[in-house]
């Protein structure tokens, strides 16, 4: 892919224009929404402020309260005052702020500042306290009551033809923000589907690249791992080859002079060599139809005990100095498998056990079950893993730092030929004591 080609596919501004008018739609709706909600709720706190009624009704009874007190016959000239105090505080509250601009639409502020001024007039405070200044009060507060009935009134119906035509603008802002909500609610959904419909168009371009990148790292791979397989499989090919070539020239070297021993050494070396080949073959081919997922298994339940012994005859005879011990728990144990693959994953495990580990020392093949799992270990007594090579010993061509042979196939088949018949091969190491590779396999 080009990098002009890449360039095109990167998202600019002119790929967004679709975006541009329904994101206007979208906040211009919301932000109408939000203003005309800030709006229904200042109009209702403004009317809560003025709720003139009960300002005037507060006042009626200061001023009825002030009428009892000057009429009582034990008057109480302090409490006359308290409640003249409180009946022109009530009046004055009335004659300032929204209290007056309110009277002043409804034609009542004049009223109630003449009542002020005439109550004004007669406080006994600055007048005095005497039966005539007493009647006086009394006559004023009397005359006092029908003027602030009407005003209540007036006040009463005007509460209600504001009340109502409030209610009806309450409706028709709710209207139109919920108008405004569904406008807004439906262009999210056409930016949601313009956003998915666009990241969609992105994602399935990034696939693409990916996917090609992916595909050229996986031809570079399989380039890189062809390569590998040739020059190691070359190698291992070789020298197999290499000691039967020298087994034969030494026995044609010798001539007449060959004694029965001479070839029954020579054989050894031979029949050595080609269970190498025949090994590193069988190997290779299991490979591959793992690969080409071509490999067909023959499920059973196995008596791994039989499987394991007849393991061990193979091995010994081609290793007759090796001690190789085996322990079984009691029982008859069965495991789910095919024979030929179960055989090949023991063979590898013992081949590698004998061979990374010093002649004089056992190897240990252990059979139990744990759980619904069978399992074959095999214990060697070598050097152990080192831990950097630990976490590739399952990988394909991977040959630790120490040990350098084979082509580094055996244990990545060993583990997939587990992993096929619903098992696993797991290790434990030690270094310089040695390590115990086990085979899981599922009970029959």
């Amino acid at each position: 892919m080009t990098s002009g080609t890449l360039a095109g596919q990167r998202p600019g501004l002119a790929q967004y224009a679709l975006f541009l008018p329904v994101l206007v739609v979208f906040l211009g709706s919301l932000a109408f929404a939000l203003a005309k909600s800030s709006a229904l709720e200042r109009d209702m706190r403004i009317a809560a402020t003025q709720n003139m009624l009960w300002v005037v009704s507060q006042t009626q009874m200061e001023a009825h309260a002030l009428g009892l007190a000057v009429a009582q016959q034990d008057r109480d000239n302090s409490h006359i005052e308290r409640r003249f105090d409180l009946t022109i505080s009530r009046l004055h509250l009335l004659g300032r702020g929204p209290q007056a601009r309110y009277l002043e639409q409804i034609g009542h502020l004049q009223t109630v500042n003449d009542m002020a001024e005439a109550l004004l007039e007669l406080d006994p405070q600055i007048h005095g306290h005497d039966e005539g200044q007493h009647q006086a009060l009394l006559d004023l507060t009397e005359a006092l009551h029908p003027q602030i009935n009407r005003i209540a009134n007036d006040v009463m119906i005007e509460d209600w033809d504001r009340a109502a035509a409030r209610l009806d603008a309450y409706r028709n802002t709710q209207r139109l923000v919920i108008f405004a909500v569904m406008a807004a609610f439906l262009a999210a959904l056409a930016i949601s589907w313009l956003l998915l419909r666009k990241q969609r168009q992105l994602h399935l371009a990034d696939v693409q690249n990916l996917h090609a990148a992916k595909l050229l790292e996986q031809e570079r791979d399989v380039a890189l791992m062809y390569r590998d397989f040739a020059a190691i499989v070359s190698h291992q090919l070789r020298t197999p080859l290499s000691l039967i070539d020298s087994a034969l020239h030494r026995l044609e070297r010798k001539g007449n002079s060959v004694t029965a021993d001479d070839v029954i050494e020579r054989r050894a070396v031979v029949s050595d060599a080609i269970g190498r080949l025949t090994r590193l073959s069988d190997t290779v081919l299991l490979l591959a139809r793992l690969d080409n997922e071509q490999l067909q298994a023959d499920f059973a339940a196995l008596d791994i005990r039989q499987v394991v012994d007849s393991a061990i005859a193979e091995a010994q005879g081609r290793h007759p100095n090796r001690k190789l011990q085996v322990s079984c728990a009691d029982g008859l144990l069965k495991a789910k498998g095919d024979l030929h693959l179960v055989s090949h994953i023991i063979d590898n495990l013992l081949s590698n056990a004998l061979k990374f580990s010093n002649g004089d020392r056992p190897v240990e093949l252990r059979v139990f079950q744990q759980g619904n799992r069978v399992a074959c270990a095999v214990t060697d007594q070598g050097d152990g893993i080192d831990a950097c090579d630990q976490p590739h010993l399952f990988d394909r061509y991977f040959r630790g730092k120490t040990h350098k042979e084979g082509a580094g196939l055996g244990l990545a088949l060993a583990q997939a030929l587990a992993e096929f018949q619903g098992g696993q091969i797991s290790f434990e190491t030690w270094p310089g004591k040695g390590s115990v590779f086990t085979l899981w396999l599922p009970v029959a």
